[in-house]
């Protein structure tokens, strides 16, 4: 599997030509480097986590329709949906758009001066979950890739996609991407330096890339507003050392 450092986005765009060159890719961005692993294999249940995974699910289904606008057609959309409103599955976030991979990587400073990651996965004719027959989310017996209906406006501005995991009866475990012999070759890690989280963070919002964007509601908008009028905690020696200012939006004119 090739590393590669990046320190600046424009760098980070030329590796990414380089490596791609015309394949289909899929991107993730991480603060920290941690195993492909959905968060349904990242926290502790308080009962088996099969049952707690059929539980939530189904919780969800019987609460959550008032809260929507369309209802799901399949198991797979439900899963979605949750996965993209913070509860846990056995999905993993995914964007055909690297920028987006990016910033999620460093919106938010290192975490303990640790390095943020940006995944790069190329997949094969194979990998893909058909939409005409698709199989049940708990019986799969291979980490797939799934391409969801655009059922919400952030899975539309991100281009969501996800791969899905299978439960490893024998490891009692959720399989993780980055250590089945089978996708190994097929990825790639960009390793972005956590004293440049910043100035990444600068470089992208000058492109259109920030919460604003990639979260079209208000609480995106809240925490684009946020970010234009105060200073994250790298953010005060970036500036001073890169010259970096904010874009502010100007102020409404008052009578």
């Amino acid at each position: 599997m090739q590393e590669v450092i990046v320190n600046s986005v424009p760098e980070f765009v030329e590796c990414i030509g380089d490596i791609n060159r015309g394949k289909r890719a899929l991107y993730r961005g991480q603060r920290r480097d941690l195993h492909l692993l959905p968060k349904i294999a990242r926290i502790s249940t308080t009962i088996p986590v099969l049952e707690a995974e059929q539980a939530m699910l189904n919780n969800f289904k019987l609460l959550s329709v008032p809260l929507l606008k369309e209802k799901p057609d399949n198991d797979w959309e439900w899963l979605a949906i949750m996965q993209h409103h913070g509860l846990a599955t056995r999905l993993l976030d995914w964007s055909v758009i690297p920028l987006a991979a990016l910033w999620f990587t460093v919106c938010k400073p290192a975490a303990e001066n640790q390095n943020g990651v940006i995944w790069l996965f190329h997949p094969d004719a194979e990998d893909y979950i058909s939409t005409l027959k698709p199989q049940d989310p708990f019986q799969i017996d291979r980490i797939s890739l799934l391409q969801p209906r655009l059922v919400t406006e952030r899975i539309k501005a991100q281009w969501g996609w996800f791969t899905a995991h299978y439960y490893d009866v024998e490891a009692g475990t959720f399989a993780a991407l980055n250590t089945d012999p089978t996708y190994i070759p097929r990825l790639t890690k960009l390793i972005i330096p956590s004293d440049k989280f910043a100035l990444f963070r600068f470089q992208l919002d000058r492109l259109g890339v920030n919460s604003a964007e990639l979260f079209p509601d208000l609480e995106g908008l809240c925490a684009h507003l946020e970010w234009l009028y105060t200073k994250l905690a790298d953010e005060r020696y970036e500036n001073e050392k890169y010259n970096l200012q904010k874009v502010f939006m100007p102020l409404p004119k008052t009578d």
